[in-house]
């Protein structure tokens, strides 16, 4: 969103919260049926059955207001968001520029130059095999992740993902990776809880400080899931670059329309929207 929506939440702010009304449970769920089989249309219908019948139902608008702007109706969304109480329109409009950075966001494939010192370096796990083995994709991940800790070996390093598997952690299995390729255990912190690119996310983030993060982060992941991670770790609060594990051709594609209502939905669940 741009300058107006800022705007416009502002001028929100003496304006007193407006509760919710009971929204219909069917609506709703209808409408996420909707967004599952890519009708974002549908879903915007079914937000303005329940507005005719309760015009200030704050999860109505928000709803709205975040699917009109990924269909690039931006005036919508305003109005939606004009609607919206002052916390809720700015934790709205905070998500939708989130996501447009995202998705904007400059990608690449290989090791980024001239990182700030205080700058850390989070992988991101994928899920192992039954017997507790790593698939190769974070194989991949993890061998991209390495060239970037050797380029710096003073960055820290949070390695991201639980999903147990025969006993095993994905980051458990993705630090004693790193260790036997070299790197020194003491820069590695191991968030071993995460359940989902959300999880990643927030979890890591709680983690900066105590890793020695002060600067933002590289993002290591893999190209067919960089915009949705980098939108998720933003809305976190994170600032990061990214780096993929594969080539920078399959990165650039644009998104696929369930793509992209899976990275909002993402999004919209980090920041708990």
């Amino acid at each position: 969103m741009g300058a107006l929506a800022i705007a416009a939440a502002a001028a929100l702010t003496a304006a007193a919260p407006v509760a919710a009304a009971p929204a219909t449970t069917d609506t709703f769920t209808a409408a996420s049926s909707r967004l599952g089989s890519g009708d974002i249309e549908g879903a915007i219908t079914d937000y303005n059955a329940v507005l005719a019948s309760d015009p200030t139902n704050v999860k109505a608008l928000t709803y709205s207001a975040v699917w009109r702007q990924a269909i690039g109706d931006t005036a919508g969304a305003q109005a939606a968001i004009n609607q919206l109480p002052t916390e809720q329109a700015q934790k709205t409009v905070a998500l939708m520029q989130n996501v447009q950075k995202a998705l904007t966001f400059p990608l690449t494939d290989q090791v980024p130059s001239q990182l700030a010192p205080g700058t850390g370096i989070v992988m991101l796990g994928y899920g192992l095999e039954n017997n507790g083995a790593m698939r190769p994709l974070l194989v991949e991940r993890l061998t991209k992740g390495l060239a970037v800790a050797q380029a710096y070996p003073s960055f820290p390093i949070i390695v991201t993902g639980g999903n147990p598997k025969a006993g095993r952690t994905e980051a458990g299995q993705m630090r004693d990776w790193l260790v036997a390729n070299g790197v020194s255990p003491s820069r590695i912190t191991v968030e071993d809880r995460a359940v989902s690119t959300q999880s990643n996310a927030l979890n890591s983030v709680r983690l900066y400080s105590q890793a020695g993060i002060t600067s933002g982060i590289v993002l290591v992941t893999s190209s067919d899931h960089t915009r949705r991670a980098v939108a998720d770790f933003l809305v976190a609060g994170s600032t990061e670059q990214a780096v993929v594990a594969s080539d920078a051709q399959a990165q650039s594609a644009p998104l696929t329309r369930g793509g992209l209502i899976l990275l909002y939905k993402d999004a919209m669940g980090t920041a708990g929207l």
